[in-house]
């Protein structure tokens, strides 16, 4: 970030209770845009996340991945907040704060003190920003919650994509994490933008099953509105074929999104080189086409076995027909266009050397992000924050022995 552009929200002080990913990622947005972000972490292990790219099934690196991508550019201050010196010493921090995040469990919470009425009462300009799982209401509202669980599942997003058996895997990790943390930074802003109003701080709060249900909330209107769902075929009697996948001669998959099939029906059947499909009267209607749908998409899944996928990449963009190779991890982190559109941005680790990273999903005209660095190691700016708070001598050494 250069010196005459100090970011977007240079100068907000914030304070993260956090731990995994859903209340991280709103932290590492606002970091992004020059916030000073100090991630309060328990003593030995610090956040879960710095060793949860270790667990089994995801893949394997020394380097930390998981905790990099929601924790870069921000500060680290070990405090053991069971004791009473070290909440006097978090009191003295959210006193000169803008913003405090936590996803703790609502107990947690309780327990350590940190709850929104205490914190207003040590800063009543304070935006206290609450990520849960459930919501506070409720006899689910102190339970564990996580994406796979609240974001996906409660959602009706697995029932939906998922076959009766289920998959060998989940969603990927953080991918329900991530968008709701989109939304608690949303929220924070909105807080932000009262309190220039009004002068007061004040609380915002939104869950992964809030989002779970928003994210999928098309479907779901459809069942408060009693519609009829329809049962899931397999592909081979699919109700449609504009958004199906499709194999190529060379064994990869090739993805459409015709969302308007009328306009660009003739178009479509001539990339795919099926201009006989004007003449069959089974496709010559978009009514025959739907009576004879099974048939339509075993002709047009025959067409595309029959070039290899960089022949209908073409063809199919000369003819602007909506359509996506489907990327493989490889080919998604190394897609030029987000490349330069600055959604996959370079990253100089110390440890791990030149790499890329992602950016944050969006940008701000006149205002750049700050450079992507490390997350920081556990613990590392402890003695810093603690002088700027006016600790020093015995009484801060006690507090670097983590």
């Amino acid at each position: 970030m250069s010196q005459e552009n100090k970011g977007l929200l240079a100068g907000i002080k914030v304070v993260e209770l956090t731990t995994m990913v859903f209340g991280p990622a709103a932290g590492v947005v606002l970091s992004d845009f020059g916030a000073d972000v100090v991630k309060i972490e328990p003593p030995i292990t610090g956040d879960l996340n710095r060793n949860w790219h270790k667990i089994t099934g995801l893949p394997i690196s020394e380097m930390p991945y998981a905790f990099q991508m929601t924790n870069r550019n921000k500060k680290s201050v070990v405090l053991d907040l069971k004791s009473e010196e070290a909440h006097e010493a978090l009191c003295k921090l959210v006193k000169g704060a803008d913003i405090l995040i936590t996803n703790y469990r609502l107990d947690a919470i309780s327990r350590l003190k940190i709850d929104y009425k205490t914190m207003k009462n040590i800063n009543p300009k304070l935006i206290y920003a609450l990520a849960t799982g459930y919501g506070e209401e409720g006899e689910e509202k102190n339970k564990p919650g996580y994406d796979t669980i609240c974001y996906w599942s409660r959602s009706a997003f697995e029932d939906h994509v998922f076959p009766y058996e289920g998959w060998l895997h989940n969603f990927p990790f953080g991918s329900g994490d991530h968008p709701s943390g989109m939304t608690l930074f949303a929220s924070i802003m909105s807080g932000l933008y009262q309190r220039l109003q009004t002068g007061k701080g004040c609380k915002v709060t939104t869950s992964l099953l809030a989002n779970g249900a928003w994210s999928n909330s098309v479907m779901l209107q459809a069942q408060l509105a009693n519609a009829e769902f329809r049962e899931k075929p397999p592909r081979s009697r699919a109700y449609n074929f504009t958004s199906l996948n499709y194999k190529t001669k060379d064994g990869l998959l090739l993805k459409l999104a015709l969302v308007n099939a009328a306009r660009d029906w003739e178009a479509f059947c001539r990339s795919i080189r099926r201009e006989s499909f004007f003449l069959d009267e089974r496709f010559q209607s978009a009514e025959s086409r739907i009576e004879n749908m099974h048939s339509l998409i075993r002709e047009i899944s025959d067409a595309f076995l029959e070039k290899d996928m960089d022949f209908w990449l073409q063809r199919l963009a000369a003819f602007d027909i909506p359509h996506s190779k489907v990327f493989t991890y490889e080919e998604a982190a190394n897609d030029k266009q987000k490349s330069l559109n600055g959604i996959v941005v370079p990253l100089d680790h110390p440890d791990y050397g030149p790499m890329k990273t992602i950016s944050s999903p969006f940008e701000v005209s006149g205002y750049e992000k700050r450079i992507p660095a490390a997350a920081p190691k556990l613990g590392e700016h402890t003695e810093e924050v603690l002088k700027e708070l006016g600790y020093s001598g015995a009484e801060l050494e006690k507090y670097l022995d983590f």
